[in-house]
């Protein structure tokens, strides 16, 4: 018994594996170590006294059938197992990770990050922000009833958003203004002529409507614009600042024929940080995401939420990459930093940088975009 009870020099190869070749190699050799000395224990405990001699030999005949058995005819399963277990010890790999942002506001939700989103992409990418919305108007104005047909198309609002449009008497750029007590909102004081139909944004921030008003002497050469304000009503200075303005002016005045205007719609002259322009600077380093944002134009002393946005400023999407909040200076300048991990690529196209009319976006006059960029590859 004590000849086969357990051979010490398997346990001498076993410890001399490295640890990384235990892991594999030795578990197998252990194992099959383990069975051969299981196998003899079992016959070694069911034999008897009175029969010693007969398993004996009977356990010498089983241990050469067993090894030739082995040898001949199971080598190549035991090099398959000895593989497999090789195989599973240099098997792994690290699981990605997503970069998760959370947007605590009522009109942004969490969304997880999808950089690689569309094909191509790139390690640089700037972002030139201009004013938002844009749009234009037509205007049509019919002899044989003296109705105007008024077609507002605009891209760039808060999503699903509401605003009230006039046509008003006077320009855009000597619009008169009243500041609120906060001096940080400016509310349209014009004089308006047609009050037309609320215009509505669909979830993009795009929107098309039409109005019609009874106007008997046709449009004027000029003293006429139309304004669209930030809304959804008039109730509050915020609300009544104006978020886009154009000047109406018509080289036909006969009242004999139709008359066709179309005007084109930007940023009003003395609504504050409507004219905000700045640009957003984007470098991958690893998967180390940085933006540097800077921003001219806003009110002082205001702040001014900014996101990474997937989607278009005409076709606006949902939020990203939350980016630091930026704050203006006394001269109305903001300047930002922010780094976002687990990046993989800058798209070459979806992406937009977006700056809202302050750092409260859960209302409608908060969330306005009043400045934006679509995300472009290639420098930074």
């Amino acid at each position: 018994m004590e000849g086969r009870a357990g051979n010490p020099l398997r346990v001498y190869i076993l410890v001399a594996f490295d640890l990384s070749i235990w892991n594999a190699f030795g578990l197998a050799l252990l194992t099959f170590s383990f069975y051969l000395d299981l196998s003899s224990l079992v016959d070694g405990c069911s034999l008897s006294e009175s029969n010693n001699s007969y398993a004996l030999e009977s356990r010498k005949k089983g241990i050469s059938m067993y090894t030739r058995y082995f040898t001949e005819r199971k080598f190549y399963a035991f090099s398959m197992l000895i593989l497999f277990a090789l195989v599973l010890a240099g098997c792994g790999g690290k699981a990605a990770t997503n970069a998760t942002t959370s947007v605590n506001n009522g009109v942004s939700q969490q969304v997880v990050a999808t950089p690689s989103m569309t094909a191509g992409g790139s390690t640089m990418a700037t972002a030139t922000l201009k004013h938002q919305p844009v749009g234009n108007v037509n205007l049509n104005w019919n002899p044989a009833d003296h109705m105007l047909s008024v077609q507002l198309a605009m891209t760039g609002l808060a999503p699903n958003s509401v605003h009230p449009v006039h046509i008003d008497e006077g320009n855009c750029a000597s619009s008169n203004a009243s500041t609120s007590s906060s001096s940080t909102e400016i509310a349209s004081t014009a004089k308006a002529l047609y009050p037309l139909v609320n215009a509505t944004a669909d979830a993009h921030g795009t929107l098309n409507s039409s109005s019609k008003v009874s106007v008997p002497t046709g449009i004027p050469a000029k003293e006429w614009y139309l304004e669209v304000y930030n809304g959804p009503g008039l109730s509050t200075a915020a609300q009544a600042t104006p978020i886009a303005c154009g000047d109406i002016a018509n080289r036909d005045t006969s009242l004999r024929s139709a008359q066709s205007v179309q005007v084109p719609l930007s940023a009003p002259v003395k609504a504050v940080s409507q004219d905000a322009t700045g640009t957003a600077h984007l470098s991958l380093s690893g998967h180390t995401l940085t933006v540097q944002v800077v921003v001219d134009g806003l009110a002082p002393k205001t702040e001014h939420m900014a996101h990474i946005h997937s989607g278009t400023c005409a076709s606006q999407g949902a939020v990203i990459y939350p980016l630091t909040t930026l704050t203006a200076d006394a001269s109305g300048k903001a300047v930002s930093t922010t780094t976002i991990q687990n990046v993989t690529t800058i798209p070459s196209t979806g992406w937009y940088v977006n700056i809202h009319n302050s750092n409260d976006i859960s209302t409608q006059t908060g969330f306005d975009p009043i400045t934006c960029g679509d995300v472009t590859t290639g420098k930074a």
